[in-house]
């Protein structure tokens, strides 16, 4: 093994102990149903301030370019920190569809949706796998560190494909596999590539790829597309 990434790994290890030590070691998946997910313990860190400095959600959504009266649809969208955003961006003119499997998530988008007066939000409460969503009813589908959450990837990504409309995308944000920050234990983040392979096998193609995020990598996949992006 290297030595630079013998030093990298041991970094991350060292971070993610203070971090056990400081948040009383709650592991960040869980079993829920029979799959592994997100701890809703963690929703304070991914509402927290602090985030917006690494996710920069504002940047996500511009360089998404929604068009006006758009329907876009959060996948495993938590306690709504991209829904509020979708929301705000298409105003009155589009729709937001808010999915989740867990119902603790299903209560916090709820509660948010009503407290910030998100009137162009409907939540869903989804199944592992099944979306859930309207068949040819969406512009844009969006997934923020879930995607990894899902079992069978490609036959899941196939009934996502059934809920696009002509020319619709779907975006996916993944932790890169040895990014020095707090996230995803190692053992779950998945490398780009297999990403942009399970979505191939799904009838998707690789059309735009945003480097802006140092955490994360960040792909925009279309049905079909003349132009594609290098794998």
């Amino acid at each position: 093994m290297p030595v630079s990434f013998r030093i990298h790994l041991r970094r991350l290890c060292a971070l993610c102990s203070l971090a056990c030590i400081g948040l009383a070691c709650a592991p960040f998946m869980i079993e829920y149903e029979g799959h592994k997910v997100f701890n809703p313990y963690y929703l304070f860190y991914l509402e927290s301030h602090k985030r917006d400095a690494w996710q920069k959600p504002e940047e996500v959504v511009r360089a998404l370019e929604i068009p006006p009266a758009a329907v876009v649809a959060d996948i495993g969208a938590g306690g709504g920190y991209f829904t509020e955003r979708f929301s705000r961006h298409l105003g009155s003119t589009g729709h937001v569809y808010a999915t989740d499997v867990q119902e603790v998530m299903i209560q916090k988008l709820k509660d948010r949706v009503e407290s910030r007066g998100l009137k162009n939000v409907e939540v869903i409460h989804a199944a592992f796998d099944e979306p859930m969503l309207p068949e040819s009813s969406c512009d844009l589908v969006f997934f923020s560190s879930v995607y990894k959450e899902i079992s069978d990837r490609v036959n899941y990504m196939k009934k996502i494909a059934e809920t696009l409309r002509p020319g619709g995308r779907v975006a996916i944000i993944e932790y890169r596999p040895y990014a020095l920050a707090l996230g995803p234990p190692l053992n779950f983040r998945m490398r780009r590539q297999q990403v942009v392979e399970e979505l191939s096998a799904a009838g998707f193609v690789l059309i735009e790829e945003h480097d802006f995020l140092r955490r994360e990598y960040f792909l925009v996949f279309s049905l079909s597309s003349i132009s594609t992006v290098e794998n």
